[in-house]
């Protein structure tokens, strides 16, 4: 099973690894694009396939897991999903896990930490924004939300209920040594954040859901997706990451790209196109 969703080659910077991981992929209907144009549309229609990757990342003294993919809490409406199948992998990625970033609290990515009622990880720090971890375990949000919501927002509790012993909560940006950092990216959910990898002159960003289309988001960043919980500040958000990118030639990857690799980003006109492995990730 694993097979059929091939990972990317390694990354190296300096004495740190980066490996990406296929948990499967989402087609995601049309209708998540609300704002999209005539054109975008037809980019999108009936449905886009999103990837959903996750990565490890290696340095001289630990191994850091970011995000964990769905496990089988999604599979009912997204089959091709929950394909990493941590204790079952042959190479063994899953253990010695030592620290896990949690680049937000959604389902796909944070499903793959738990089977039933049972961590997967036990031994493992999970690092999350505070601002992330208060908003999703508010006792009143799902009242306070829609009731497609709903069944969503009980899902996350009850997986933070599970994994909450094990949690460092974060403000703001934070070093977690041997050039691994957290920084801040809000608006696809509150307190969602990035990795900034860095070694000497060498770096790479992993967005997380920073961006989720590749097929509008990197042509028109300001293209909202239904899922961000402030479709302003994700804008706001993806445009300053998108010049950051392009200005210091930075490799990239996020989630919900459909190609596992690294990419370029490069100027063009409003938005931005990919110079590099994106480009052909179809």
């Amino acid at each position: 099973m694993i097979d059929r969703y091939p990972s990317a080659p390694s990354l190296a910077l300096g004495d740190v690894t980066v490996s990406s991981l296929s948990d499967g992929f989402l087609d995601i209907p049309a209708d998540y694009f609300p704002d999209a144009t005539p054109t975008e549309r037809r980019m999108v229609s009936p449905v886009t396939r999103f990837g959903a990757n996750v990565w490890l990342v290696t340095t001289p003294t630990r191994k850091i897991l970011i995000d964990a993919g769905s496990g089988d809490w999604l599979k009912q409406r997204f089959p091709e999903t929950g394909q990493l199948a941590w204790p079952d992998r042959r190479d063994g990625a899953a253990h010695g896990i030592t620290d896990i970033v949690l680049t937000h609290m959604h389902a796909d990515h944070i499903g793959g930490l738990v089977t039933g009622s049972r961590s997967l990880f036990p031994e493992a720090t999970l690092h999350v924004q505070e601002e992330e971890w208060n908003y999703w375990t508010d006792e009143s949000l799902a009242e306070r939300s829609s009731d497609a919501m709903k069944p969503a927002i009980n899902l996350v509790q009850t997986l933070a209920r599970r994994l909450e012993d094990q949690v460092t909560r974060h403000e703001g940006a934070a070093d977690l040594g041997e050039g691994v950092m957290l920084r801040p990216a809000p608006g696809h959910t509150p307190g969602h954040q990035i990795v900034h990898l860095a070694s000497g002159k060498q770096q790479a960003l992993l967005l997380g859901d920073a961006v989720v289309s590749q097929d509008l988001q990197v042509a028109n960043p300001e293209a909202r997706y239904a899922l961000e919980t402030d479709p302003a500040l994700a804008a706001e958000t993806r445009k300053s990451l998108f010049a950051w990118i392009a200005c210091d030639k930075i490799p990239f990857a996020a989630t919900h790209l459909r190609t596992a690799a690294y990419a370029h980003l490069e100027k063009e006109g409003d938005g931005y196109r990919f110079s590099g492995a994106a480009a052909s990730g179809d």
